[in-house]
């Protein structure tokens, strides 16, 4: 009977140390999943921020990148060679200008990047740029500068249309910008332009406001352009 009784008490104690151990086991599962939870969240969170912040880099070089190309051309705005005679820049200037801004959404201007005296390539070295009201030089659209906003798309001027133009048909080019060949350079399935804006702070002195998104990130930037030739402007 004695060695009954030890035998039962050995038993009850196995059976304690059993539930205790599940217990702990249960303790120890749960502790282990609260861990693997949070750790899992934690590293969500890490990919999701790691993922803006390469997407917000991504705005930022294109935004530096844009408004660089911008800078390089605006800052140049105007300008004409020494070369001038029979110049057609007045069959292009609207109301004495060589820049326009006919919506909020858009801006063109124009200058002489190849040094001749006319906008657009002459013939030959010294040929006329126009003949009376007719213009005469070719490949316009190698030194016009538009550029604009539509739905969120950028496009840029790609139009040699003009080079026969006459009188106000020449005036066009700065009036409207709804009309001529418009290439797209950035489009939605790219990023959207909410903002390109061109402000006068001076005579000089060009401030272009620019706001690029993607999904659920902003970036908005800015940058000033000096124009070199101002004085020589009309």
């Amino acid at each position: 009977e004695g060695g009954l009784m030890l035998l039962i008490k050995r038993n009850v104690a196995n059976v304690r140390i059993s539930a205790f151990t599940l217990i702990e086991l249960l303790l120890s599962l749960s502790l282990a999943s609260l861990i693997l939870l949070g750790a899992s969240k934690l590293y969500s969170d890490f990919q999701l921020n790691l993922q803006k912040q390469q997407r917000l880099m991504w705005l930022q070089k294109e935004s530096h990148q844009l408004l660089n190309y911008l800078q390089q051309h605006l800052q140049h705005l105007g300008y004409q060679g020494s070369f001038r005679e029979q110049s057609n820049f007045e069959l292009f200037e609207y109301q004495g200008r060589r820049y326009a801004q006919p919506n909020k959404d858009c801006f063109i201007f124009f200058y002489d990047a190849n040094h001749d005296g006319c906008l657009g390539k002459r013939k030959t070295k010294k040929s006329a740029c126009r003949i009376g009201e007719l213009n005469q030089t070719s490949e316009l659209a190698k030194e016009i500068f538009g550029v604009k906003v539509e739905h969120g798309e950028l496009s840029f001027y790609a139009d040699n249309q003009l080079e026969n133009c006459t009188g106000e048909i020449c005036q066009q080019l700065l009036t409207n910008c709804s009309s001529g060949k418009w290439q797209k350079l950035i489009t939605q399935a790219d990023f959207k332009v909410e903002q390109l804006t061109f402000k006068w702070l001076a005579k000089n002195l060009v401030s272009i406001a620019l706001v690029l998104s993607y999904q659920d990130i902003r970036y908005e930037n800015e940058a000033k352009v000096f124009i070199l030739n101002a004085e020589d402007m009309p």
